[in-house]
């Protein structure tokens, strides 16, 4: 009976929230790759989306390789030589977006291809005033998948929101106890988990 008076509680004060969230000036992430020798590549980023961490994944997915970096800019050096021929791609990822780069290894050298990057815009969640406000930036048509649990894993909201290019809503946690409650997000087969402290 309790979770049910708080999923009442929650759902009743749900609002569409308009966004129009500044993410960044630009966009795709300014990224630069030189081949140097071989397997050898130099890669800059000049990102401006606060400290990164890079990963080097298989097309499985499995992270072969990762850093992280404070700072707005990047270059370093990655020697590929010891990658078997194959798919594989840098991901680059920062407080408001991740950038992926796709590369083939062959035999003897690298090729990336430029028209493949993608850029994916994470969901943000902010809190104040006892209102979740979330928002995400959708120029691929994505949804995105809501849900909010309380501390004992009980679900007290589920919502998908699709067919816009800002996806948003405000949820209203005023008349909810206080405790930690944990926001899942769900967005083109990622995972984005937030906790709300209601103090």
């Amino acid at each position: 009976m309790k979770n049910l008076i708080k999923r009442s509680l929650l759902i009743a004060t749900i609002f569409t929230l308009p966004i129009s969230y500044a993410m960044s000036n630009e966009p795709n992430p300014n990224t630069n790759i030189i081949i140097v020798n071989g397997k050898l590549i130099d890669l800059t980023l000049d990102y401006s989306d606060g400290d990164l961490e890079v990963n080097v994944q298989d097309s499985f997915g499995f992270v072969l390789y990762k850093e992280k970096y404070t700072g707005v800019a990047l270059s370093r050096k990655f020697d590929l030589t010891l990658l078997p021929n194959g798919n594989y791609f840098f991901e680059i990822n920062g407080q408001t977006k991740i950038k992926i780069i796709p590369f083939t290894v062959s035999s003897k050298n690298v090729n990336f291809e430029k028209e493949k990057e993608t850029v994916f815009f994470k969901p943000i969640v902010r809190f104040k005033d006892d209102v979740v406000y979330i928002s995400k930036l959708a120029l691929k048509k994505e949804t995105m998948n809501i849900k909010v649990y309380d501390i004992n894993a009980n679900l007290l909201y589920s919502e998908e929101l699709k067919d816009n290019t800002n996806l948003g809503r405000k949820l209203n946690f005023s008349k909810l106890e206080l405790g930690n409650y944990r926001v899942v997000l769900k967005s083109d087969g990622r995972v984005f988990e937030e906790i709300i402290k209601k103090i």
